[in-house]
């Protein structure tokens, strides 16, 4: 989860509110471009947090799930789960 810690501390920081980030929004904060699976595959965005999913895993240990995603528009909403 290295890569996607900065994500799990802002969404920390978010305290509870819901959050909606642009995909360069994300990148500003992680300090790195997301992946090309990022723009093209909508997987990629999944509320799945098996140990080979990283991302995933940086927002949903921090108590929040994608909510809405348009990859066309680069905008990804995360909200609060617990």
């Amino acid at each position: 989860m290295r890569k996607y810690a900065a994500l799990h501390s802002h969404l920390n920081r978010c305290r509870g509110r819901a959050e909606m980030l642009t995909f360069e929004d994300i990148e500003q904060i992680i300090g790195r471009e997301l992946p090309q699976s990022a723009h093209k595959h909508r997987a990629f965005w999944a509320n799945d947090n098996q140990d080979h999913h990283s991302h995933a895993r940086a927002w949903m240990r921090a108590g929040y799930r994608v909510a809405y995603l348009d990859r066309e528009q680069k905008v990804v909403r995360f909200e609060r789960t617990r």
